[in-house]
């Protein structure tokens, strides 16, 4: 089943090569400039869409939360959110906060598992992006922020893939062309380049919806070059010269986020997951109170008190940076056309239980029962989740079940 998948993807990229030549467009700009290859391919996506949303983020953030702390109460703009799910304020009308559930496989250690069936299968943002963008520059990115070293979300093919955790590696890697490798071609000069040479082709929403795009890459090119001090992402420092420290743990996430959008914005691929820490949750996050790691924050670090006052503020933060994300997809004009879930690897994390536990999806337009709570129940865990977002997008998983209330 596999190989015949392979093997369509591979007859309908050379189906659309054939076009684009057709039409005058040869492999060497496409090879020039993803975002030229983006858009291209979007065209062909667009005349066969569905009307269903196109696009995925899966999150994940280690710790689980404390139902009595973190469950939101009524709905809409009135909805009150706990102490620990504080940090969604912003964005609360875009998400169906899903409650008292419970986890297949709760504990450390279950990462290769999260978003996926079990320890061989094919996780959840590898199996999205064959179904949505097999065609795009990429088929799934999977970022990071102090997420290795401690196990890996995605797996294809069986295999287990470290995260892409630092923004300049990143951000060369998704914005990059064969031509902006070096410091006399700049990444935004090479796809200004290419960009005008195929202008002329284009309808005119295409043509705004290139300018889009080279807008929102200078812009996170822009903020790159502030952390890094005003130097070019044309020439993209690697991890010895951009240490990836814990006193930049929430600018990096930030950055991952901001990647990430302009990513799907550029039609460059249809899927990501990003891991803010891995299953130890061994980060600090320093301009919070508490300044140890996360997870002695979740055991002792509260000194026994029964509101765990660091542990909630250290998750409260964790939330506030999917808020982030789900922001930036509002600002960019693709929230309705894209699922965000966010799932963890268990419920009360100093208990390492398996109930109950919290999850969310976001977006996803009219598709989504959005700026509500719903109450689950534990017959429904961790790969309903899963399931209900990919049906969200028309694509059936294989796997979990649908969580009723949620798709509209």
């Amino acid at each position: 089943m596999k190989d015949e998948h392979l093997n369509n993807m591979m007859m309908s990229r050379r189906r659309l090569l054939k076009v684009f030549m057709a039409s005058g467009i040869s492999t060497a700009l496409l090879r020039t400039s993803p975002l030229v290859s983006g858009l291209l391919y979007a065209r062909d996506a667009d005349a066969q869409s569905a009307g269903l949303p196109n696009k995925t983020v899966s999150i994940y953030i280690p710790g689980g939360s404390i139902s009595s702390l973190w469950n939101p109460t009524g709905s809409g703009d009135s909805m009150q959110l706990g102490v620990m799910s504080a940090g969604y304020e912003p964005v609360k009308t875009e998400c169906n906060f899903m409650v008292n559930m419970s986890h297949s496989n709760a504990g450390h250690g279950r990462m290769p598992i999260l978003l996926a069936q079990n320890w061989g299968s094919d996780s959840y943002d590898v199996t999205m992006g064959n179904a949505l963008g097999p065609n795009l520059p990429f088929r799934y990115l999977n970022l990071g922020v102090h997420s290795n070293g401690q196990g890996q979300l995605t797996k294809d093919n069986r295999n287990h893939l470290p995260f892409q955790e630092n923004p300049f590696t990143v951000f060369k890697m998704v914005f990059g062309s064969s031509q902006g490798s070096n410091s006399k071609t700049p990444i935004m000069n090479a796809h200004m380049s290419a960009a005008n040479a195929i202008k002329n082709r284009l309808a005119g929403y295409e043509v705004q919806r290139m300018n889009d795009h080279l807008d929102a890459i200078s812009d996170t090119q822009r903020r790159l070059d502030d952390l890094y001090g005003g130097v070019s992402c044309g020439i993209a420092p690697d991890n010895t010269e951009f240490p990836l420290t814990f006193d930049t743990f929430s600018q990096q996430a930030r950055l991952q986020a901001d990647i990430a959008v302009a990513a799907l914005q550029c039609n460059l691929t249809s899927s990501i997951s990003l891991a803010f820490g891995n299953h130890q949750a061994e980060f600090r996050i320093p301009e919070l109170n508490f300044q140890g790691h996360y997870h002695n924050a979740i055991h002792g670090g509260s000194n026994g008190q029964p509101n765990y006052p660091y542990y909630t503020e250290m998750r409260s933060h964790l939330g506030s940076l999917s808020a982030y994300l789900i922001q930036k997809l509002k600002a960019a004009g693709i929230l309705d056309s894209t699922v965000v879930l966010e799932t963890s690897d268990m419920g009360h994390a100093d208990k390492h239980s398996a109930n109950p536990c919290s999850y969310l999806i976001a977006g996803g337009g009219a598709r989504i029962n959005r700026g509500v709570v719903s109450n689950m129940g534990s017959g429904y865990n961790q790969h309903d989740v899963l399931h209900t977002a990919a049906k969200a997008c028309g694509v059936d998983l294989g796997f979990g079940k649908e969580i009723p209330g949620i798709i509209v």
